[in-house]
This record gives C-alpha cells, sequence and structure tokens, in this order.
C-alpha cells in the first residue's frame, strides 16, 4: 500500500509557508512541496493534481523529477477491489437508465490524460526540457501514466454504457509542443488509447481547446472521432472554424464553436448571436457538429469573478441556435 501524510513547514528565505505532502511506495517516498500563498484554493491540503502547481513559482518540488520517482509513481494507485467495480457497475447502470430515459449520450472522462497529468506532476517547463535532454524520462513517465490509463478507460468500457470516452489534451496542445514533439511523445499512445475505445465500442472524444490548427491531421489519424474545443477566440493562435471544418470535418465531429469567458462573458447580445450564427455556418454543414461554449460556463454577474458569465447570455446563445440549427444547413446570410 501507499501511506500519505501531509505537513506544514516554515522555511527560512521562504515567503509563504511550505505545504509538503509525502507518498510512501514500497519503492520509495515521493514527495511534492507547494508554497501557500493567499490565494491557495485548496486550505492545508495538496492535491496529488492540479493547475495551481503546474507554475514552478507556486511549486518548491514537483511530484515527479527523476527516474526514481517514475518508478515510485506507477505504485500510486490500486487495483479496483470487487466492492469497487459492483458499485461502478451499478452507478453506470443508473446513468443508462437516465440517458435513455432523455435521449442524451454518455461519455466516460474525469481525469483521463497523458500530457495533463505529466504536466501537473512535474511542470510543464520539466516536460519540455526533458523532451531535448531526458527523452526517456519523459517517455518512462507518459508510459505510467498511460498503463493506468487503459486501465480506467477499460473499466468505463467494461460496463457496456459508454458512448464515447474523453481524454483531456490541455497541455498537449501545438501552443507548446511542436507538431514533431507531439508525434514522438503523445500520437503513439493516444492512438493506443484510441484504439481501445474503439474495440469497446465507443467514440473517442478528445479535449483540446487551443493551438490545434497545426495538428488537425494528426487527431483524425490517431482516430479522434470526437474533436472537443475548437474556440475562435482563445490563445495565440486562433482556430479557423472553416478550414478546421474542411481539412478533418469529413472525418472528425466538431465540438465546439464558440467560446465562453469572452464571448459569453463579456459579449453584447449581438455578438453572441454573430458569433452563433458564424460557428454554425462553418461548422454544420453535412453534420457532425455540436455548438458548445468552450471553457467552464461559470454564471454569475459579478466582473471580479474569472470566467463570471450572465445567464441571460448562455439564453442568447440557445435561442440563436434554435434559429439556425435546422439541417440540411446549406449556407445563410449572418445580418
Amino acid at each position: 500500500g501507499v501511506e500519505v501524510n501531509v505537513r506544514k513547514e516554515v522555511i527560512p528565505g521562504e515567503r509563504y509557508p511550505i505545504l509538503v505532502k509525502e507518498y510512501r511506495t514500497p519503492e520509495g517516498a515521493l514527495k511534492q512541496a507547494v508554497r501557500q500563498t493567499p490565494d491557495w484554493p485548496h486550505g492545508d491540503e495538496v492535491p496529488l493534481w492540479d493547475d495551481f502547481m503546474v507554475p514552478r513559482s507556486r511549486s518548491a518540488k514537483y511530484l515527479v523529477e527523476d527516474e526514481d520517482d517514475v518508478r515510485c509513481f506507477r505504485l500510486l494507485f490500486e487495483e479496483p477491489n470487487e466492492e469497487d467495480l459492483e458499485a461502478f457497475s451499478e452507478k453506470a447502470k443508473r446513468y443508462k437508465r437516465f440517458a435513455e430515459d432523455r435521449g442524451v449520450l454518455i461519455n466516460g472522462s474525469m481525469t483521463i490524460a497523458l500530457g495533463d497529468i505529466a504536466a501537473w506532476s512535474c511542470g510543464i517547463d520539466n516536460m519540455i526540457s526533458w523532451s531535448f535532454r531526458k527523452p526517456a524520462l519523459l517517455h518512462g513517465l507518459l508510459d505510467a501514466i498511460l498503463e493506468w490509463a487503459l486501465k480506467y478507460v477499460q473499466q468505463i468500457l467494461s460496463t457496456g454504457v459508454a458512448d464515447a470516452v474523453t481524454c483531456r489534451g490541455y497541455y498537449e496542445n501545438m501552443d507548446i509542443w511542436s507538431p514533431r514533439l507531439y508525434e514522438k511523445f503523445f500520437a503513439p499512445r493516444l492512438r493506443r488509447m484510441s484504439e481501445l475505445i474503439h474495440k469497446g465500442g465507443a467514440k473517442f472524444c478528445y479535449h483540446n481547446t487551443t493551438g490545434i490548427m497545426p495538428a488537425l491531421e494528426i487527431f483524425r489519424d490517431i482516430g479522434v472521432d470526437v474533436l472537443y474545443g475548437p474556440d475562435p477566440v482563445e490563445g495565440t493562435n486562433k482556430v479557423d472554424l472553416q478550414e478546421t471544418k474542411d481539412r478533418v470535418g469529413e472525418d472528425v465531429c466538431l465540438w465546439g464553436g464558440m467560446n465562453a469567458p469572452v464571448t459569453l462573458g463579456i459579449g453584447t447580445p449581438e455578438e453572441i448571436e454573430k458569433r452563433v450564427r458564424e460557428a454554425v455556418q462553418a461548422l454544420a454543414p453535412g453534420g457532425g457538429f455540436i455548438l458548445s461554449a468552450m471553457e467552464s460556463i461559470i454564471l454569475g454577474h459579478d466582473p471580479k469573478t474569472c470566467g463570471s458569465i450572465p445567464w441571460e447570455s448562455v439564453e442568447c446563445m440557445i435561442k440563436t441556435w434554435r434559429k439556425v440549427s435546422d439541417y440540411p444547413i446549406n449556407g445563410f446570410h449572418l445580418s
């Protein structure tokens, strides 16, 4: 088993207290340490994975920093016991009944990821550095993550209720990686995941919202059935919706087309309606399109709240979609 303990340390020279979490495995101890700044959202706890721990300014020590850590990392998780599997199966059956009654799909997701878990575990700067200087170390970490991800996916598929399984790839986008490095470190592993999901009778959904343009054909060739994330607003290299449709729309369902924090968060009704019409016009012809606002829709009117979105903006998006979403869509005027 794995023993876990958390402690708080005050270290000379450090401006903030340091929260240290240790995982003692049969192969040795893993330790992660974070600075408890005023905006730290977890109190005196240190979650295993979290975006707050990715920046080096936040993490005094990452969970994984060398080959010994990777060996311990492989032992952090336990196989589910019979009681766990039975409870999971019963929950899946309830979801299935709910979905059938309402005519909706079931998507399995949670923490199915490769690059995201790696970034949470070792930091994005280490990931990039290792890809050049210590490729074996990065391969080893990604293999350890993939091993458990495939087991997790297999458990989802074994219930027979999942219509799709989503792998998140926020830290795998082309704003961070070149296509060459992506094909070296991520594509082969994602292809294994895709093959397993397809063998289980489900669709492979890949969540990637920014920097996707250089990799569209790579996604398609990996076996992505649904690309969850085309966002025309977010990122350094904006997504061109029409080009995305032209390049992969015949083979890949495109789920997105809208932005939540900017378009819905601060956009006028006229701007929201225009964006909906542009998304539908570009992505809907021929089918294979799910309109959605990318990133979280956090409801509220407080402009000081990051991502705060008035419900009226969501209603405006839905009402406009209802006006223009009838198939077949042969093009229409935006005015």
